[in-house]
């Protein structure tokens, strides 16, 4: 039977017999695209009591019923079914409370640019940062974590705005690089800049760090 060409919806065929079943499919595949987003982009193995109409990004590493649908839609129909996504779909991911886009091959967070003021000695980088300037204004020396779990695509921008030199640290399975191996801001006001190129199987995020640094 023919299909739509972006969403795969099954057309309803000249003198078809139970037309309303195929029109009925269309419906609930468009609803589980529209109004509530996704609930959540990394979830690997399918609920076991999920809710009609329930939508998911699958995770990079899927399981059971999502097996071989990294990156694909699957919401629930009575059974789970799969939406392959194109580039230029948007999506908002209700436990980020993110915009995501897909490109090429990933979905990537679309947020305006906004101050995230941390005035700790320690903070670690969130899903919620991409895009933002993390200012981090202690006197005293901060370090700053660098999660295994952003996606690649992630980027921020981080400055020393107060005397305490800042300090970037991968946490364990992530990795940190710099063409010239600094890991710190070299002083009030320096601006370094963070983007994470690659993250395979969701725990292993490569940052790529550059700007004032020592």
């Amino acid at each position: 039977m023919s299909a739509t060409t972006h969403l795969n919806i099954t057309l309803v065929e000249q003198a078809q017999a139970q037309k309303e079943v195929t029109v009925n499919q269309a419906i609930t595949r468009i609803d589980a695209l529209l109004n509530t987003g996704a609930k959540s982009r990394i979830t690997n193995t399918p609920p076991a009591s999920p809710a009609s109409g329930d939508l998911y990004i699958v995770g990079s590493s899927p399981t059971g019923a999502w097996l071989s649908q990294a990156g694909n839609l699957a919401y629930y129909d009575q059974v789970w079914k799969f939406i392959i996504p194109n580039t230029g779909m948007t999506l908002w991911v209700n436990d980020e409370n993110l915009t995501y886009n897909y490109t090429s091959s990933v979905w990537v967070a679309a947020v305006a640019s906004k101050i995230n003021a941390q005035s700790a000695t320690t903070y670690t980088l969130v899903s919620t940062d991409m895009g933002e300037i993390v200012e981090c204004s202690n006197t005293a020396a901060v370090t700053l974590t660098l999660p295994n779990s952003l996606p690649q695509g992630f980027n921020c921008s981080i400055v020393q705005k107060g005397a305490g030199q800042v300090t970037l640290s991968a946490a364990s399975g992530a990795t940190l690089r710099n063409f010239d191996s600094f890991t710190k801001t070299a002083g009030q006001y320096a601006l370094l800049n963070l983007y994470v190129t690659s993250n395979t199987g969701g725990s292993a995020a490569i940052y790529i760090m550059q700007g004032r640094g020592v």
